[in-house]
């Protein structure tokens, strides 16, 4: 595998992490209409992403593999629980603490796939990939768009989170 294969494995990781974690985040603050959804949305768009890094890889001789999605029979049962007793654990202080918490975790997930698409960046402009450099800019951008959203959403609970808790 060259170098420019080992770094799109490197995107593809981080950006399959970063959807995984969202939607973690997502069951965790299901409560939290302003992270519940856009957390969903932001996964949904990691995975596009992934999909769009994985037809590069092929390009470069590297083979990436879409995480395996388990399936769950109960999986609406299951997310009508986590939504019911998230909303009863929603008014607690530490709940408010919680929420930064995962909003720091993304954010830093955020940030590793960012660097990795200013990477790839310029490797592609290196390479003259015109293609890969316009679409790795497109992408990134959806990234940075990303970003922004978690840091206005970590903005608006911090005060409340700490202020609230003491």
């Amino acid at each position: 595998m060259n170098g420019t294969g080992a770094l799109l494995r490197e995107l593809h990781d981080a950006v399959t992490d970063l959807a995984k974690t969202c939607r973690g985040v997502a069951e965790r603050q299901a409560a939290d209409r302003g992270t519940y959804h856009p957390a969903h949305t932001v996964a949904a768009q990691c995975d596009r992403h992934a999909a769009r890094v994985r037809a590069w890889g092929e390009r470069f001789e590297v083979r990436l593999h879409a995480p395996a999605a388990a399936p769950e029979p109960l999986a609406a049962v299951r997310d009508a629980v986590r939504h019911t007793s998230a909303a009863f654990r929603g008014d607690r202080p530490e709940a408010g603490v919680a929420l930064l918490h995962d909003l720091c975790h993304l954010h830093e997930k955020a940030q590793r796939v960012h660097i990795h698409w200013v990477m790839l960046g310029q490797v592609a402009r290196a390479l003259r990939e015109r293609e890969l450099l316009a679409e790795a800019a497109a992408l990134h951008g959806e990234t940075r768009t990303q970003i922004k959203w978690i840091t206005t959403r970590i903005r608006e609970a911090a005060p409340q989170a700490v202020v609230v808790a003491d």
